[in-house]
């Protein structure tokens, strides 16, 4: 395996890359408080001002970036990161003018909720994993898949336990979704808001499995966060494992037009590409109406892109 080019280097824990479709890469950044694009030549720019601790991206149909966001948690050391502006986690929409706001209202369930990736469906719903409180793994409650329709209303949602992380569509249709705590890849038949039983896909030999992706040919590559490996599966069967280093933390990958698959590296603040020549999938899209920042957001949906520097600070107003 060719060692991976180095795209961006001192990203502030990145996570949840997506293709922009222009050859740039959008991540968040989870304790930068933001959402950046990345560009081909490792330039980067703040596209939004989140607040809390961005944990996922997805891509609008109108080139707006849709965000789960955690409220502000990061697992550091042997302890925990918690953000400058921290709140109950929720969803975010991220206009190309900078503005962000929220959708999908409150989550069901208990707070915290600690939302972690998100993708749309062939049909526009847009589809988010809440993993709930794991800065309290011996009391973790079940999370839940929550399907958002266009209109911002919350469709449906599947309770699921042992702490539900990244999410995908699979090129079968189903909606794929990675069981952290158990170390397996579950699938779901969904129409809407409507989920059925989910199957196990597989189980990854060590590790943690986090985000994923498909390439147009249907293999499938897991990030094993806690291993520091990427595991790439074809037809449930694991046929690889690609060792990324002690102590990188690969968190999630997307598939580029350009056959490259893009990962990022969580502990070390690196956006990577692995130059595979891969295919690459159909990715889904959609909209989702937002409405303005709840409480807590400390006013984030009313900063423009002519107000962003590119290491955010605090919000006026908050302590």
């Amino acid at each position: 395996m060719t060692a991976p080019r180095i795209v961006a280097s001192g990203l502030r824990f990145p996570e949840g890359p997506t293709w922009l479709g222009d050859g740039s890469v959008a991540v968040v950044e989870m304790k930068g408080e933001s959402v950046s694009r990345v560009a081909a030549d490792g330039a980067v720019t703040v596209l939004g001002d989140c607040g809390g601790g961005p944990n996922g991206s997805a891509l609008g149909a109108s080139g707006e970036v849709y965000v789960a966001n955690n409220g502000g948690l990061s697992a550091e050391g042997t302890g925990y990161w918690h953000a400058p502006r921290e709140f109950d986690g929720r969803v975010q929409r991220v206009d190309p003018d900078g503005t962000v706001t929220t959708v999908g209202g409150t989550l069901p369930g208990d707070a915290p909720h600690r939302p972690n990736d998100l993708c749309f469906g062939p049909d526009g719903t847009l589809y988010v994993t809440d993993s709930a409180n794991w800065e309290d793994l011996r009391n973790i409650r079940p999370g839940r898949i929550v399907a958002i329709g266009p209109d911002g209303t919350q469709l449906g949602h599947v309770v699921v336990p042992a702490m539900p992380n990244g999410v995908a569509f699979g090129p079968d249709g189903r909606l794929y979704l990675s069981q952290s705590l158990t170390r397996k890849v579950l699938a779901f038949e969904v129409d809407g808001g409507e989920f059925g039983e989910p199957r196990q896909v597989l189980k990854l030999p060590s590790g943690m499995p986090d985000g994923f992706a498909f390439d147009g040919d249907g293999t499938l590559y897991v990030c094993g966060s806690i291993g520091d490996a990427i595991h790439v599966y074809v037809d449930g069967e694991l046929k690889e494992s690609i060792e990324t280093g002690k102590g990188t933390q690969p968190t999630n990958c997307c598939v580029g037009a350009d056959g490259s698959l893009y990962v990022t590296f969580g502990q070390i603040g690196q956006l990577v590409a692995y130059d595979l020549g891969l295919t690459p999938g159909t990715v889904h899209t959609g909209s989702i109406a937002g409405a303005a920042a709840m409480s807590g957001a400390c006013g984030a949906n009313q900063q423009t892109q002519g107000d962003r520097e590119r290491r955010p600070g605090a919000c006026e107003g908050a302590s």
